[in-house]
């Protein structure tokens, strides 16, 4: 089985994520998760965020984060407030964590490296960084999530750290399209590297 670390679409291959507070259609999905991005945050958004998660202990956190292109809207001190309180949410009640991050790298891994978390229980959502950077996330054991964006050697960063695993990030509704994207993922890593995907969620997942 191919595991999507991070999609948009439920299906039955998907870690599926939202970023608006609602509930995924997670029944479909391999695991769901619910989350709030800074740009649709309001004090009502993380309410209901807390809410649902409240309500279905099988839910995990995601995706959550900090994005420098919406200082505009929500400030980056803000931000890094507003997610701390997140995660203490979700680490407190157990909950895994998918993390969104745009040009904020060193706050992130500062916040990181201030929390007391689960081995393997947040994963970097769309890690585009340098291999001393997953080197140093390697430490923490964060799991880093690569999609279709990465350009750099995924072979570096997986020698860097040994918890890093494909995405599609994909946010379509066609099955086929998504199977395509995930084959495609899979085969910019080794050739055996399905069983390392399987170890690493089931990790994740406190499995």
């Amino acid at each position: 089985m191919l595991i999507d670390f991070h999609s948009h679409f439920s299906s039955p291959d998907s870690v599926v994520c939202t970023a608006d507070a609602s509930a995924p259609d997670r029944d479909s999905a391999l695991l769901g998760c619910t989350g709030l991005l800074p740009d649709k945050w309001t004090v009502q958004g993380q309410q209901q965020l807390f809410s649902v998660l409240e309500r279905d202990p099988r839910l995990q956190m995601g995706e959550v984060g900090l994005d420098r292109r919406f200082e505009s809207i929500l400030p980056m001190d803000r931000q890094i407030t507003i997610l701390k309180q997140e995660l203490e949410f979700a680490i407190h009640r157990e909950r895994s964590i998918s993390l969104h991050c745009v040009r904020a790298t060193k706050p992130m891994v500062d916040i990181l490296k201030e929390l007391d978390f689960r081995p393997c229980s947040i994963l970097w959502h769309g890690f585009t960084g340098s291999p001393e950077t997953a080197r140093e996330l390697a430490k923490l054991n964060v799991i880093l999530s690569i999609g279709p964006r990465f350009n750099g050697n995924i072979e570096a960063i997986l020698q860097a750290n040994p918890y890093t695993v494909p995405e599609t990030d994909y946010e379509g509704s066609e099955s086929l399209e998504h199977q395509k994207i995930l084959e495609s993922q899979y085969r910019r890593f080794p050739e055996d590297y399905q069983d390392q995907a399987e170890k690493v969620f089931c990790l994740f997942c406190h499995q």
